[in-house]
């Protein structure tokens, strides 16, 4: 169920690691031993198969196993400096065919999406590490006692967290059970999240139950019965077993972020469906690009983040580089592209919040086969 992802990305990385074979073990023009056409190469020109002897002693099979491993694709690093300084000309370039020189769009966006993963895994374990004398303070918010939030340590690199603690604190339209559980979503505490979400629900749930018998008999009371059975059964899933209702939603993030990829250009679509010079397919690789650069990007401020909190400005970089981006592969005007760029921002956060709903709801339900 979790590996999905995983093998994708795997599979997709393995075209990284060609071995680019200079020679043949046969001599050219001895006969294939598949179609005995005369070889020309170290691959058969008629039937493509391999011109090799596989008659080998086990420590040459081990040395060409470690080359073949060890020797990177050429096409990697000719591909991501031209997405990091000039994304306009790599997509433009691959739209217009020159392809041979770059990595598969999908494969580099899979395989760093994957790498992506793994770092924020890696960070929320180093948060969740820094928050071990904090346990207590979970364990009152999960009991609808308030937490003091002054005494936890800020995981590294969030120093934009401190703002978002004082800001979700003072917002007087949440309960405390809601702030809880916003702040355990932010720090990647899934285990604290699901926690704080069963009060949240719980309480909501107690107070609709107590409206009920206001109600008259009828479709909204049965209807009103039925979601409260549904919450209650989840509830007390998430209760017994927090932690399988963390990795569940660790999972379901996988998935619902393979989402984005039709999503982006889907929106791209929208955006350009009236200029005849660009179709599906070109809006479909500048959103592999354009997201392998974000996802690149985020995966470096995490990792320069456990230095210092100051990695989290980069991320005003993503804003430029998807300006270049748009304005070199579209070839629009600055004003065009910016145009573009601010609908385009009012789409994303409209569509990436239903997501998110998504993958809230995906999580919770799965806790029903518990």
């Amino acid at each position: 169920m979790s590996g999905e992802l995983e093998t994708a990305a795997l599979a997709s990385g393995g075209g990284w690691l060609k071995w680019k074979r200079e020679h043949a073990d046969i001599p050219p023009g001895t006969p294939c031993a598949n179609c005995e056409t005369p070889l020309a190469g170290p691959h058969c020109h008629e039937c493509g198969q391999l011109a090799e002897d596989f008659h080998k002693s086990v420590w040459k099979l081990m040395v060409e196993a470690v080359e073949s491993l060890l020797h990177l694709d050429g096409r990697l690093f000719s591909t991501l400096p031209g997405l990091i300084r000039r994304p306009g000309k790599l997509t433009r370039d691959y739209m217009e065919g020159k392809r041979a020189s770059q990595v598969a769009p999908f494969r580099m966006f899979l395989v760093i999406l994957l790498i992506a993963f793994f770092v924020g895994h890696a960070a929320m374990k180093a948060g969740a590490n820094h928050q071990e004398s904090t346990d207590g303070d979970h364990a009152a918010s999960a009991s609808g006692r308030s937490t003091n939030l002054n005494t936890r340590v800020i995981p590294p690199g969030s120093a934009a967290m401190a703002e978002f603690e004082r800001d979700v604190m003072a917002d007087p339209d949440l309960t405390a059970a809601e702030k809880q559980t916003q702040l355990a979503a932010a720090r990647g505490d899934w285990v604290g999240f699901s926690r704080n979400l069963t009060a949240d629900v719980t309480a909501k749930a107690r107070a609709n139950a107590a409206e009920a018998p206001k109600m008259k008999d009828g479709p909204d009371a049965e209807n009103l019965r039925g979601f409260k059975e549904w919450i209650e059964t989840r509830q007390a899933a998430i209760k017994d077993d927090p932690e399988r209702f963390a990795l569940i939603m660790e999972i379901w993030a996988h998935r619902v972020a393979i989402l984005a990829l039709p999503v982006s250009a889907l929106m791209l679509t929208v955006l350009f469906a009236f200029n005849r010079r660009f179709y599906v397919f070109d809006h479909v690789i500048f959103s592999m690009h354009s997201l392998s650069f974000q996802l690149l990007l985020l995966i470096m401020i995490m990792a320069l983040s456990v230095l210092t909190p100051l990695a989290w400005w980069l991320l005003w970089l993503a804003p430029v580089h998807l300006f270049l981006h748009m304005k070199g592969a579209y070839q629009r005007s600055v004003f065009g592209t910016l145009a573009r760029m601010f609908v385009l921002f009012t789409l994303t956060t409209v569509t990436f919040s239903l997501l998110a709903i998504l993958w809230l709801y995906l999580g919770f339900n799965e806790m029903a086969g518990h």
